[in-house]
């Protein structure tokens, strides 16, 4: 949706199609990010992304980021639905334990076409369980990611389109987080200047 075309590849199958990360580069008015589009944690044993090798996978893209700019916006999407365990565990491994609790995180609420008056509505009846859950938000939109048959959730997308960009353009750090590493690096080897923003 973001990228205004089908270059990320999405299922709605059972099983996950993400097996490791992707990176697209994306210019919002102007400036450059790096969406980077990671693998699906939480499936069960018959799942065909492996959950361990997964959150290994996750850990190295934080170390690497580290080294370009750092991380600068968390996005974390999920389904509408119930709160489950798996959600929990996911924002806690993303937020606290992979980035220390210290990079913006916002949440991005999909299949919300049908939530009435507004799709915010959904958001609105059920912050109060991610809050007592531990599970804090710098921002948060609920959205319709698919136009559906002929078309008929196409002003929802349109809607959507738009407020992720804005959660996007005015949550994301304009430094990135770096994690701290245990080794020495030479002098000027890390350079910030000019670099994308990482999400």
């Amino acid at each position: 949706m973001i990228l205004g075309s089908d270059q990320a590849k999405v299922s709605n199958r059972a099983l996950g199609e993400t097996f490791e990360t992707t990176v697209y580069p994306v210019e919002l008015f102007g400036n450059t990010y790096n969406l980077h589009d990671t693998a699906g944690l939480g499936e069960h044993s018959g799942g065909t992304v492996d959950s361990a090798k997964s959150v290994g996978n996750l850990y190295r893209l934080v170390i690497n980021l580290s080294h370009s700019g750092g991380v600068n916006l968390l996005v974390f999407v999920i389904k509408r639905g119930r709160l489950t365990d798996t959600i929990h565990k996911n924002y806690t491994l993303f937020y606290h334990a992979f980035c220390d609790s210290k990079v913006p995180v916002v949440i991005i609420v999909t299949g919300c076409e049908d939530v009435e008056p507004t799709m915010d509505t959904w958001w609105t009846e059920n912050e109060q369980w991610f809050t007592q859950a531990g599970m804090s938000f710098n921002d948060h939109a609920c959205v319709c990611a698919f136009e559906g048959t002929k078309g008929r959730n196409r002003d929802h997308v349109r809607e959507s389109l738009i407020a992720v960009k804005q959660r996007v353009i005015q949550k994301c750090a304009p430094n990135g987080w770096k994690i701290v590493c245990h080794f020495s690096l030479q002098p000027g080897s890390m350079k910030s200047q000019n670099l994308p923003k990482h999400l």
